[in-house]
Parts: structure tokens; sequence; C-alpha cells
């Protein structure tokens, strides 16, 4: 070791696989124009991160590759018969595959094990996903059914997860191993390999940090390179309880607007991303290996800026809820992608909207830090007045512009959402008196028609 160089892991704060726990609980109720408010709960959690370092396994490639394929062929045939069949619980599934999968596909009981839990997580993932589209598809339905509108086709049956032969490979404490001097001891179907990691400093500090638990880990293939994913948690910091809030508007114009008045503005983000789709254009009409070459070096980047955008600005939000000592409230968009449709010019805009990322990032940033995030119904959000509580679509000049056609009031169109956001979650926390379900609703505004 080179002096100046991270001391070398010692592998001795390995510990079981840890899971996440606690799930959003939604609260709905009549609060005028905010028809459903849900809170996500972050006491009593587990947090968890991933720490990716860079695995040399020279010399077994061809071992690697071949439990790789070995083992996701498993995990496909897994989730294939359990789809077929309907099974859902885990103990079930295991009775139903376990012998089969290791006289098939030859491997390890833990590897076995392993490959049925992925199989398992993917397909309830898949049916979550597909119910939550039902149910939105409902509730749009009785939207139009009341303006007397036709009924919108029923959304396409989810398919049955699969899995590519260069997927990742699932290992818990049992099926690896972190060793000093910065190796890793993999269980394969030839047995166990020693393999290097290459971790920088950052990961270093992380994989030796008391205060985290190690868990379990991946084999992933990226870009012609292996990955070990390690999985690490903690207890989650009690979250403070408070009644004031900071609404967020999330938007394409503006990328985030606060209820205190701060624009986090979307205008480089949009004007760099559109030279992202131009270059990525114009190098796909010339077609030259050369084209090709370079369309390679550019791949990733326009996800890569996205990611660091939201990461500045969740960053910048929690921080400001930290220093308030607020909560953070958010729109919940989930779906509103499938609400509508825009024109095809605006088509990539709409679906390149990162809005979610966004919120997975400010949810997980505001658990450390002990922030209550609650998510609200944007719906009329934009079109109600928040001085006075009117509502019309007349309100609503045009993207940026606000004036109330009752009192005058007028504003950014985006503050004056993020301010309906907050005085809804305020309401709610109010009326919950201390619960995470709101009990007694009491009129926000009065809604003009």
């Amino acid at each position: 070791m080179r002096h100046g160089d991270p001391p070398p892991f010692t592998g001795r704060e390995e510990m079981p696989r840890a899971r996440r726990h606690t799930a959003p609980m939604p609260s709905s109720f009549p609060l005028d124009f905010f028809e459903h408010v849900y809170y996500t709960l972050l006491m009593n959690e587990l947090l968890t991160r991933t720490i990716c370092i860079k695995l040399d396994v020279d010399g077994h490639e061809a071992v690697v590759q071949e439990a790789q394929r070995r083992f996701n062929e498993a995990a496909s045939w897994i989730a294939t018969v359990c789809w077929d069949e309907r099974i859902t619980n885990s103990n079930t599934a295991h009775h139903r595959v376990y012998g089969q999968t290791r006289s098939q596909f030859g491997l390890g009981a833990q590897l076995a094990v392993c490959a049925r839990a992925k199989a398992m997580e993917a397909i309830k993932g898949v049916r979550k996903q597909e119910a939550e589209k039902l149910a939105r598809w409902r509730k749009a339905n009785a939207r139009r059914q009341k303006k007397g509108k036709k009924p919108a086709p029923p959304p396409e049956p989810a398919a049955c997860p699969q899995f590519g032969p260069r997927a990742s490979i699932r290992y818990d404490a049992r099926t690896y191993r972190l060793l000093p001097l910065d190796r890793v001891s993999l269980n394969t179907l030839e047995g166990r390999i020693t393999a290097r990691l290459l971790p920088g400093q950052r990961q270093h500090e992380m994989l030796c940090d008391p205060d985290w638990k190690i868990g379990g880990a991946e084999v992933v293939w990226r870009g012609g390179t292996y990955f070990l994913h390690v999985t690490q948690s903690k207890e989650a910091p009690d979250v403070t309880e408070v009644d004031e809030a900071i609404g967020v508007d999330l938007g394409i114009c503006n990328v985030a607007t606060d209820s205190e008045g701060e624009q986090f503005t979307g205008a480089e983000v949009r004007a760099k991303r559109s030279r992202f789709v131009a270059r990525r254009a114009a190098l796909q009409r010339l077609g030259t290996r050369s084209a090709k070459r370079r369309l390679k070096q550019m791949s990733g980047r326009e996800r890569r800026y996205m990611k660091n955008v939201n990461h500045t600005i969740s960053k910048a939000l929690v921080h400001k809820a930290v220093v308030s000592r607020k909560a953070l409230a958010l729109e919940d968009l989930t779906g509103i992608r499938e609400s509508g449709t825009v024109r095809r010019e605006q088509r990539y805009e709409r679906h390149a909207w990162a809005f979610f990322q966004l919120r997975l990032f400010l949810t997980y940033k505001a658990a450390w830090a002990g922030v209550e995030v609650r998510l609200v119904d944007p719906a009329y959000t934009s079109q109600t007045c928040s001085h006075c509580g009117y509502c019309a679509a007349a309100n609503r000049h045009s993207q940026s512009s606000f004036r109330c056609q009752r009192c005058g009031f007028s504003a950014h169109a985006d503050f004056n959402s993020a301010t309906n956001i907050a005085l809804a979650a305020r309401q709610a926390a109010n009326s919950s008196a201390g619960t995470s379900v709101a009990t007694s609703p009491s009129p926000l505004r009065d809604v003009g028609t």
C-alpha cells in the first residue's frame, strides 16, 4: 500500500442483506379541489444506499459470464412459472421451483434462493404497476363518464418479467464475502472465485463507515466492465413533525418552484437537452462509422446531466426545509403521461421530463435529514387563487401568468401553484391532529365555479 492511500476494507462489517420495510400510506378525504393527500412516512424506516465499485475479474471472465447466463435463465424460468400459476408468496414459490432450479440450471443452493428472490421481486413490481395503472384508468373513466365522454380503452395487460443473459447476479451474505486488501469472494457454478475491487477514496470511506451495515450485493456488467453494487442500510433519523410545509410545484419551463418564491429555471435544461437531441439526430442521419462511434461516446450524457440537475435541486430544497424547520409538500404526478396527449413536437420534452427522479431524490435526501415529505393531488392547483380560493380556468392567463378573476391577485403561475400545495399540506396536517391520516376535513378555501 502506497503512502497516502486509504486503508483497505477488512470485511468485518458484513451483515445480512437489509430491505426497505415501509411504504407510503394514502389518505383520501374531500378537501375542496384537493381530492387526495398522501403522506410518505419516514419514521422507523431503514435508509439504504448502494456503493458501485469497479470489479476486476481478470482470469475469471468466462466463469462469471457463465454464472450470469445460468442465473438469469433460472430467474426467467422461475418468473414464468410463478406468473403463469399466479404465485405471489415467496415461500410457496420456493417449494414450487427450488428443486427444479438446482437440477435444471445447475445452481448452488443459495444461488437458487437468490434467483427466486430476484424473480419474485420483479413479479411483485410488475403486478403493483399493473394495479396502479388499472386504478388510474378507472378513476379517469369515472371523470370522463361525469363529463359525458366516451370511456378510454383499458391499459394493456402486463407481461411476465424476463432477464437477459448479461443481467445482474444477486448475492446475499452467504454467497459473497468482502475480504481484506480490497478483494471479494464470489460464489459461481465452478465454486468460489476471488476478484479484486477497485474502489476510490470515497467508496473506501463509505464501506468503512461503522454507522452503515453492509447487506447484499449484485454483480453488474455494464459497458464491458463488471461492477459490484454493495448495499448498506441504517435506521433513519426521527422525522420532525411540523404543521408548516414548503410547497414545490414541478414543471418543464421551471423544473421546480417553491412556495417561498425560489425558482429553478428550466431554460438552460431545455436548451441543453435540445442540443443533445439535435446532435443525436444529425449523427443518426449521417450513419457513418465515425458517427456511430461518436454516438456511442455520447451515450448517457443527457441522462447524467439531468441526474446532476435533479440532485442539485433536491439538495437545495431539503437544505431549505431543514433550515426553516418545515416539511416538503410535492405534487403527486403519478400517471400524468397517460392523462392526455401533446403535439408531436412536444412529445420528447413531455416524456423525457424527469419529475419522478427528482421526487425520488427529494424523498431519500429528506429521509436522511429527518424531513417529512407529503404528496398532494395536483388537481386545480394551477387554476385556484392562493389568496382568496377562487377556482376558474380563466385565472391562468398563460403558462407563467396567473391573475384571479375575483380578487385581482396576480403572481407567477408556478409560485401560485406551489403556495396552493403548501396550503393543502398544512390543512391536512392540522386536520390530522398529530396522526398520519387526516380524519377531520374542513374547507381550505371557497372554490368558485
